[in-house]
């Protein structure tokens, strides 16, 4: 009888199992279970072991940790080159080809130039040229002003995320904390490490995750190489603070009590927060110098063509463009005053605007030459050993006077902030100095020469060797090369989460039609089982009936 009651047991643990997985075939992350059986020990008799029928041993559940670890972090590369690409498309905008963009206002303000080459004392013609140049101008602060706005957009989602993250990172550690005390009663709690499982695919989402499993059934995460965000029951947060090396842009730590640690993007692996720290740091930055190299240059060449002629008034040309100045930022860590003031001071000049490059540089002590600095060009490593007052790239560099202290940093932005700048420096017609040096008083209104090398840096090589329009045309083919290489990073990354998650879901989901022929079996199990029950009660009734005659 108790092989019956035994089977019976079996059966609707079965059953139950069954039902459960049908029940939550259509619920995220659920993974499969199944009742584990074993047969009960045999009892040994002269004539051998007889069997005793069979045990619940418990319930496990269909789950392969190799293939979780590899959908989550390809589901964190996905993630991290899907939100990168979005904010690239965006910064694609920012560049548009044909009237909308700057080439076109570069073009305008030129070909006004040429009625003052023809006609220097036509007022009606400076006043033209003054027009095109604020609307080029304007254009470039426009520009500056929709990368700050990218820039707080970037902000803002990281801002969002970081939430994100430290809320599911809580809700982890409790579940260790309640997996923990289930286990201890001998068995998996399936559902709660289903749930675990699913937070920890929606971290990864945002921030790619090592996890290492622990004995007592809790799960530790680590982020950014090793830096702990989960273990056991406690959940670390992260943070954003302003950059060290530029105070306008978020950097990420992660805080254990009082104490936070700032994370190097480059460590971070995957997950939408690296995709934008990238975007952030290196594509922002890099569109950023492209625009404000082309401005310095533009700028500098027509205000030092401007200052060798003559106004209509026989006064030498003043500058026709102002700029945003160039920025050397220390950096936060830097050894400060009394009063909190970095003793270190580095200034720059523009000498050859020409020659200006679009990127930043880090300036800091060259530990190989005393007295030495060691300057290097972030856009491409190239590192340049130079001494206060050296020139490097048209930029003049000058240390002091307070000298910068040992470990000190410097981020320079020759061009970073030119665009934002940019302004219309002159507000009188009769100060475009039209005129060649040397033009007398009275050929004044019908002298042109300076007019027309003016007009000529149209075509001159003046942004780096290229012309003005020549380097718009590159910068938005730069553009558009790291936006297509960021669509198709994205694609492939994407694809390859799909198969991560289809191969991994092949082994854990549901298959009802499975299930269903599971329920045909387990039914006719049971029904044998209660036969076999029926049966023993039937005998035994018969012995205890002989037993009364």
């Amino acid at each position: 009888m108790s092989i019956g009651v035994k089977a019976l047991a079996a059966s609707y643990a079965n059953l139950q199992t069954t039902g459960h997985n049908i029940a939550n075939a259509n619920v995220a992350g659920y993974s499969r279970q199944s009742a584990v059986l074993t047969p009960t020990p045999g009892q040994f008799t002269g004539s051998g072991y007889f069997g005793r029928g069979v045990d619940v041993a418990g319930v496990t559940r269909a789950h392969d940790a190799f293939l979780v670890r590899e959908a989550t972090g390809a589901r964190s590369v996905a993630s991290m080159d899907a939100a990168r690409l979005a904010r690239l498309q965006q910064l694609e905008g920012l560049f548009p080809p044909g009237e909308q963009g700057l080439g076109h206002a570069v073009t305008q303000f030129f070909d006004a130039m040429t009625d003052v080459t023809t006609q220097p004392g036509d007022l009606s013609a400076r006043q033209v040229v003054l027009a095109r140049a604020g609307d080029l101008a304007s254009q470039f602060r426009r520009l500056g002003a929709a990368f700050d706005t990218l820039q707080g957009g970037v902000g803002a989602d990281l801002q969002t995320a970081v939430a994100d993250v430290n809320a599911l990172a809580r809700n982890v550690a409790d579940l260790n904390a309640r997996i923990v005390a289930a286990g201890a009663l001998g068995q998996p709690p399936n559902d709660l490490l289903d749930q675990r499982d699913q937070l920890i695919a929606r971290l990864a989402a945002h921030v790619q995750i090592t996890r290492i499993d622990a004995g007592d059934g809790s799960a530790g995460l680590f982020v950014a190489g090793g830096q702990s965000l989960v273990l056991g029951a406690q959940a670390n947060a992260l943070a954003l603070q302003p950059d060290a090396a530029d105070p306008s842009r978020s950097a990420l730590a992660i805080s254990s009590g009082d104490a936070a640690r700032t994370l190097d993007p480059r460590a971070l692996g995957g997950g939408d927060i690296a995709g934008l720290l990238q975007f952030q740091n290196e594509d922002l930055v890099a569109a950023r110098n492209l625009a404000g190299r082309l401005g310095a240059a533009l700028a500098g060449a027509v205000n030092a063509q401007q200052k060798l002629g003559l106004t209509l008034d026989n006064a030498a040309g003043g500058d026709l463009f102002a700029l945003g100045a160039p920025r050397a930022l220390p950096n936060a860590r830097n050894v400060k005053d009394p009063v909190g003031a970095p003793i270190g001071q580095v200034a720059l000049t523009v000498v050859d605007p020409s020659r200006l490059q679009a990127s930043e540089y880090d300036l800091r002590a060259d530990p190989s030459n005393a007295g030495r600095w060691l300057l290097t060009r972030l856009a491409d490593g190239k590192q340049t050993s130079i001494a206060g007052g050296d020139t490097v790239d048209g930029l003049r560099i000058d240390v002091g006077p307070g000298m910068p202290q040992a470990g000190d940093s410097f981020l320079l932005q020759p061009v970073t902030r030119a665009a934002d700048g940019m302004a219309l420096a002159l507000g009188d017609p009769r100060g475009i100095a039209a005129a060649a040096a040397g033009t007398p008083v009275g050929a004044l209104g019908s002298d042109g020469g300076n007019a027309a090398a003016l007009l000529a840096l149209r075509d001159a090589g003046i942004v780096d060797g290229r012309s003005a329009a020549d380097a718009y045309a590159q910068a938005m083919a730069t553009v558009g090369l790291q936006v297509q290489s960021g669509r198709t990073s994205a694609q492939l990354s994407t694809a390859a989460a799909t198969q991560a998650d289809q191969t991994s879901a092949s082994v854990a989901s549901v298959n009802l039609d499975e299930e269903e022929a599971r329920l045909l079996q387990y039914k006719q199990s049971y029904q044998a089982a209660a036969k076999v029950l029926q049966v023993a009660q039937s005998l035994l009734d018969t012995l205890l009936q002989a037993a009364r005659a």
